[in-house]
């Protein structure tokens, strides 16, 4: 009987480590942080969870940069166009009919806010940088204003 409740716990201890990487679930940019990128030189992923997190009221933070694909840079923009149907709120700019940059405020799960951060800097024309896509999913119990303030 021990040994059948300390499985338990073990096991119920072991997932609540791992939802929170269960929680873009439902996005089409989840497909972005299934560690296909980890050895891509052009790729810089990030993720942060936990006590670095709790003074901006976040629970989770993922990010995705690849420099210098073209080919990449559109299936993301792909999925990022796909998630922002569902977006509640949204600021967007284009250049032409590529997205630029985008913000985006998902109905809340779990009780927690759920936001997407989009850049292109490859649909600049004329550009003096290398080519750059950046996609963020954050999520916690911080409001739209209070992010917006954080990234002034």
């Amino acid at each position: 009987m021990k040994y059948m409740i300390r499985r338990w716990i073990i096991l119920g201890i072991t997932m609540l480590a791992v939802l929170p990487l269960w929680a873009q679930k439902g996005m089409h940019v989840e497909a972005l942080f299934d560690g296909r990128f980890k050895q891509d030189k052009r790729a810089v992923e990030v993720l942060i969870k936990g006590k670095e997190l709790k003074k901006y009221h976040l629970t989770l933070f993922r990010s995705l940069t690849v420099t210098d694909a073209p080919t990449l840079s559109k299936e993301i923009e792909a999925l990022v166009n796909q998630d922002a149907e569902t977006a509640v709120d949204k600021e967007v700019g284009k250049v032409g009919t590529r997205l630029y940059y985008g913000f985006f405020c998902f109905p809340p799960k779990n009780e927690s806010y759920r936001y997407l951060f989009y850049r292109n800097t490859s649909v600049v024309p004329n550009s003096n940088k290398k080519p750059e896509v950046t996609v963020v999913y954050m999520e916690g119990q911080v409001t739209l204003e209070e992010l917006k303030q954080m990234f002034k």
